[in-house]
């Protein structure tokens, strides 16, 4: 691998919080009413610090905080890219569960996260403006997910759809986006049933490419079983010294499947 490449950021995950799914699932299940922020430190020295806005299912903002250990994390999963001009995005997921959504930049930084509520069947807008406009990013560098929590800890995401963004071709392509922490040499994932049993698809497929540095992005294409009732996605990540990371697992659904 270009020496280049890898030094460009390894150092990085001592000063990045670990808040892949695991961080942002308290306060899913409980309502919009008993909507909580996420567990995180609100920044002391940029503004707006992550705080909850008044009078609304939403949290924003800034935060700070560090790497607990080596982790790979989840950054985005939908059914297209957002549409380009407008900043105001309405967005959906589920038809039949209330989700808890998630915006976070697809880099390493800024750390700032937007928490929000999205009613089954409804859709929430969002004005991105506030957000673009305090990091300097645009909206193709941010990431979005809507997750509910399951009660063996394995969170279901359903794939957000944008109102007005073309829609995903071929039909139940999903796109997805990971990362890790730290220095990567191999990369794999598997698609099983959502129970965790095989599905026949062929177990696990290595996602080519030459060692990754931290925190660089990397782009998945999912697809939805044709016949409902969703999906397991595992991701398995392993170091330049041959270790693996914590498996990544999370199960993915159709917005019309029903979601225990």
């Amino acid at each position: 691998m270009d020496k280049k490449r890898r030094s460009a950021g390894p150092s990085l995950w001592i000063l990045r919080c670990a808040i892949g799914l695991a961080g942002w699932m308290a306060g899913a299940g409980a309502g919009a009413a008993g909507f909580q922020c996420a567990d995180l430190q609100p920044s002391e020295s940029q503004t707006p610090a992550y705080q909850r806005i008044p009078g609304q299912a939403r949290c924003e903002g800034f935060y700070a905080r560090n790497v607990s250990q080596p982790f790979v994390e989840l950054l985005s999963l939908t059914l297209s890219a957002p549409p380009r001009n407008p900043s105001v995005l309405e967005m959906q997921a589920s038809q039949h569960a209330a989700m808890q959504l998630v915006v976070q930049p697809l880099r390493p930084g800024p750390f700032y996260r937007v928490d929000a509520w999205i009613e089954a069947a409804r859709a929430v807008r969002w004005d991105a403006a506030p957000m673009l406009g305090a990091t300097g990013l645009q909206l193709r560098e941010l990431g979005f997910l809507a997750q509910s929590a399951g009660p063996d800890g394995i969170a279901t995401l359903v794939p957000v759809a944008f109102a007005g963004a073309d829609p995903a071709t071929p039909p139940r392509t999903v796109h997805a986006v990971v990362r890790a922490s730290v220095p990567v040499a191999k990369l794999a994932w598997r698609s099983l049933r959502r129970d965790g049993s095989d599905d026949g698809s062929g177990g696990w497929r290595p996602i080519e490419g030459p060692e990754r540095f931290a925190w660089e992005r990397i782009a998945l294409t999912l697809t939805l079983p044709a016949e409902g009732g969703g999906a397991q996605i595992n991701v398995q990540a392993v170091d330049p010294a041959g270790k693996q990371l914590p498996l990544l697992r999370f199960r993915m659904a159709a917005p019309s499947d029903a979601i225990p």
